[in-house]
């Protein structure tokens, strides 16, 4: 069982020497071991889970930042290869930034990446993360599913230490003025909740020792993947440098074989997890692999640390979204180097929080450690900013997590500036970024505009920023605007199907519905697979009148996406039109075929069906419809008109009484109850 409990830092953990209580952590470090100096290979959740599930630097797996590339290079991910090895694997994550869509899923047959968990909270930071206690019990509800003695691997994703710091109670009230350390408190109870339904035997109570339930068999690997720089080196979170703060991560192990009390001192990284946990499951690392973490099994159970190793990390944030200087880290024992602008050194025995640059007292050490540094480096892999970005919907929730970046790279002023000199313009366009998405969603357009403007303004120059402040333009109305930021758009990043969908739509609120119809052709020679442009075009080629165009126009987009109930509803109104009468019924029985629970389709197949003279049918469609949703007056009054075509009119006066008790002033309602003979009050 592999737990990372997102943006720890080990110094907040009391088995670590620090002051928050976590006594469920600290109990497990007393039960298996604890490694002291771990180091994670990126400040970042996603480039860090990727090296830590395949063993490999991120200078190899070419997965540099949060916003990178979707693509996981072919390398064999632990779950691959556990999964081979005949072991049932789920994993229940509770950030988007390890969505399926971050590659993270390859080899888990079960991936839990549902994110939108809380009814009563609309929120749309709500859509790009959940409570560790939501995710905690989907994922004890699986353990308890497999208790049938196969071999498990699970991996549990918490993600409440990452800001925003929001803690329950009683940890709010217990860390005030701390409410990162409200989150670490709260996080050590998830932990205990856990081992507690570990020790559990199946149908028992809590509690029992290591011999009950499924803890005596179970190894429990938990670690983080990165820490928090709560405002240390003037950074408050984290992924733009590379300090302790945000690099060391804790790794606590309990299970078979491994001894307890264990502590090991020398440095390691989150490449080792890979080779250390195949060796303690008894599975061999795939034929051929080079990994580039080392085994710790032997330590764990009791035998010699391996020779020491420099340890590498690095930050590519700087470089890769605003065209200042990357920072290239190797660490050797107590002395950690940091390639820069201006170099950095530092004596981590000494001076654990790197307040004291020594580079210049000890520049044949930092020669030695650049040559060291330049070894990791003559195996890199080039960051892939191509054609195979994230969703552009999954940047979207990344930068309300307020990660700046995306596909393209920012325009700056300043190419090759060190980071330590642009930490306050970083963390501006940070909160620029999330602010500006926040009002977006909650359709505070100037608001918005605002931020975007500001971002463009300071040198966030992106395809993404474009997008987001032509959205805001377009809800101020502000066509023209929002056209040239969405072509703006479309040229720096044209496989972004949005940018096209936004212009397009600019241009026709511009009246220019030509120039419309041209943008969305043109997506189509980027993206001639992306269902969404083509319906588009079917729709305003139906809004046009063009109605056989717009026939062949959604009939090639329902072929790209067939289970689209939507663009088969749209369908359905077109044929309609051309008079096809039974190809648009058709089309709406796909449609509730494919969400059964949508009252509009099942509407406007009721509607379909009574133009073909089924009333039976039409009368069983809009009887759904109604049931669905009783708040629309539309289906109620349908429903008695069928009634009524049937000769039933009994049965249909109350519908029509329905409507007006909904609607009032539905007068057509009102003429059909007259019509009956009854006039309401």
């Amino acid at each position: 069982m592999l737990v990372t409990l997102d943006t720890l830092r080990a110094d907040h953990v009391g088995a670590y020497g620090g002051d928050v209580a976590t006594p469920h952590l600290d109990r497990l470090a007393r039960e298996g071991a604890l490694a002291e100096q771990v180091c994670a290979h990126v400040p970042l959740t996603r480039p860090s889970h990727v090296s830590l599930m395949s063993g490999r630097l991120p200078t190899e797996t070419g997965v540099r930042d949060n916003v990178s590339p979707a693509a996981i290079p072919d390398l064999p991910l632990l779950a691959e290869v556990l999964r081979d090895a005949g072991f049932s694997t789920a994993a229940f994550v509770s950030s988007v930034v390890v969505s399926a869509a971050s590659g993270l899923d390859r080899g888990f047959g079960v991936y839990s990446d549902d994110f939108e968990t809380s009814a009563d909270d609309p929120s749309f930071l709500n859509t790009a993360q959940k409570r560790g206690d939501a995710t905690l019990a989907e994922a004890l509800t699986w353990i308890e599913s497999q208790r049938d003695g196969s071999r498990l691997f699970l991996w549990l994703h918490l993600f409440d230490p990452h800001d925003p710091y929001e803690p329950p109670e009683p940890y709010a009230s217990r860390y005030p003025g701390r409410p990162y350390a409200g989150e670490v408190a709260w996080t050590d109870e998830l932990v205990g909740r856990l081992d507690a339904a570990l020790h559990r035997p199946p149908g028992g109570i809590e509690g029992g020792d290591l011999q009950t339930g499924l803890a005596g068999d179970t190894l429990l690997v938990v670690t983080s993947d990165h820490g928090e720089g709560l405002g240390e080196h003037d950074e408050p979170l984290h992924g733009f440098f590379v300090y302790e703060s945000t690099l060391r991560v804790p790794l606590i192990v309990r299970g078979p074989g491994v001894v307890p009390g264990t502590r090991l001192a020398g440095a390691a990284g989150l490449v080792d997890l890979y080779p250390t946990i195949l060796e303690l499951a008894g599975v061999a690392p795939p034929a051929g692999a080079e990994l580039s973490g080392r085994s710790l099994a032997g330590a764990l159970r009791g035998g010699a640390e391996p020779e020491p190793a420099p340890v590498y990390a690095e930050s590519l944030v700087a470089r890769l979204r605003f065209g200042w200087s990357d920072l290239r880290v190797v660490r050797d024992g107590r002395w950690k180097y940091v390639r820069a602008p201006r170099p950095e050194l530092y004596d981590l025995a000494d001076d654990p929080g790197e307040t004291r640059n020594v580079a210049d007292e000890h520049r044949p050490r930092v020669r030695a450690l650049d040559d060291a540094l330049g070894g990791f480096l003559a195996r890199e892999r080039p960051p892939d900013t191509g054609a195979q970005s994230l969703p552009p919907e999954l940047l979207e929730r990344l930068h309300a997590l307020g990660y700046v970046g995306g596909a393209s790279p920012a325009a700056t002023a300043t190419p090759g500036a060190d980071p330590k000199d642009k930490i306050g313009e970083f963390r501006v366009a940070n909160d620029l970024m999330r602010q500006g998405l926040v009002a977006l969603h909650a359709e505070d357009f100037r608001a918005s505009a605002a931020r975007f403007e500001d971002l463009l303004g300071r040198g966030v120059d992106n395809a993404e920023v474009h997008l987001y402040l032509g959205r805001a333009l377009r809800g101020l109305g502000r066509a023209g605007d929002a056209a040239r930021h969405f072509q703006v758009t479309t040229e720096r990043t044209p496989a972004y199907p949005e940018g096209w969908l936004g212009l397009a739509e600019a241009r026709l609120r511009l009246g220019d519905a030509d120039a419309a119809l041209a943008a969305l052709a043109a997506g189509q020679l980027v993206l001639p697979s992306h269902a969404g442009l083509k319906k588009e075009e079917g729709r305003l080629l139906g809004r046009l009148g063009k109605l056989a165009e717009a026939r062949r126009a959604l009939e090639a987009a329902r072929a790209l996406a067939p289970r689209d109930a939507n663009l088969r509803a749209m369908l359905s109104e077109v044929l309609t039109h051309l008079g096809d009468a039974g190809a648009a019924v058709a089309e709406l029985r796909e449609a509730v075929a494919i969400e059964p629970a949508t009252a509009t389709y099942w509407n406007a197949l009721g509607m379909a069906l009574g133009g073909a003279g089924e009333l039976g049918e039409a009368e069983r469609a809009f009887r759904e419809a109604w049931r669905l949703d009783a708040s629309d007056p539309r289906y109620a009054y349908n429903l008695g008109l069928v009634l009524v075509r049937q000769g039933r009119a009994g049965e249909a006066r109350p519908f029509f009484e329905s409507v007006l008790a909904l609607d009032p002033g539905f007068e057509p309602a009102r003429e059909r109850l007259a019509e009956l003979g009854r006039n309401p009050p």
